[in-house]
């Protein structure tokens, strides 16, 4: 039953893959890096659900089976997607700041590698701290967005102040559903088993990455299309 899910995912990439192809042929003033930065999102979490569906990528250890395939899927899209939401804030924004852009992006690998880190250890202690500088990366990740990200795109015209900040919250509360999820599955407390796991990592993935995809660029599209935006 799970690799229904997996392979329907798989599909659903693919049609939005499309999509934005689609979108891009007619880019109505928004960026290409934006179109292909999505569709490489897309394309690479794709691969690993297929390899994830195809029955490889598990590993027995420390009592339980790791699905490594979502944290090879996570470890890219993790900085893209934050890489995404800075083209979002910043376009109308001359200045760019390097700095904030390398940090947003180097505290999602401690925020991701954390999850297999955790899973690894047979102490219940090691594992809750592991999981817990996971956290606090996720922490520090966002607390970024909100504060020197969010002050970049208040710089911007008001629309695209406001287009933001609906992003970067639909965001924020698919990556605090993540580790909700790890913390109920097999690796954590167990309330949920395996098959519950993967089937709702399947659906976060899908709102994560094809929902919010086509709700920032769509509304991009919006935006650019009614004249109230200059995209840079």
């Amino acid at each position: 039953m799970s690799e229904w899910w997996l392979w329907s995912y798989v599909i659903l990439c693919a049609a939005a893959m499309l999509l934005f192809v689609r979108w891009s042929r007619d880019p109505k003033g928004v960026p290409q890096s934006e179109y292909r930065v999505v569709f490489v999102i897309l394309a690479w979490s794709a691969i690993w659900h297929a390899v994830a569906a195809l029955g490889a990528g598990r590993t027995a250890i420390a009592g339980h089976t790791m699905d490594w395939t979502h944290y090879a899927d996570w470890i890219v899209t993790a900085p893209l997607l934050v890489f995404s939401l800075v083209l979002t804030a910043t376009h109308a924004v001359a200045e760019k700041r390097i700095g904030l852009v390398t940090a947003l992006i180097v505290w999602t690998f401690p925020m991701i590698l954390a999850g297999p880190v955790a899973e690894a250890m047979e102490s219940t202690t090691a594992r809750y701290t592991s999981y817990g500088i996971g956290m606090a990366a996720l922490a520090l990740v966002l607390g970024l967005i909100w504060g020197p990200l969010r002050a970049d795109a208040e710089r911007q015209p008001a629309p695209m102040a406001a287009h933001f900040v609906v992003v970067a919250l639909l965001l924020s509360l698919l990556w605090l559903a993540f580790p909700v999820v790890w913390i109920l599955g097999p690796p954590g407390v167990e309330i949920i088993d395996e098959h519950t796991t993967t089937v709702l990592f399947v659906v976060l993935s899908a709102l994560m990455k094809v929902g919010w995809g086509i709700v920032d660029v769509g509304r991009l599209r919006a935006m650019s299309d009614r004249g109230q935006v200059t995209l840079a």
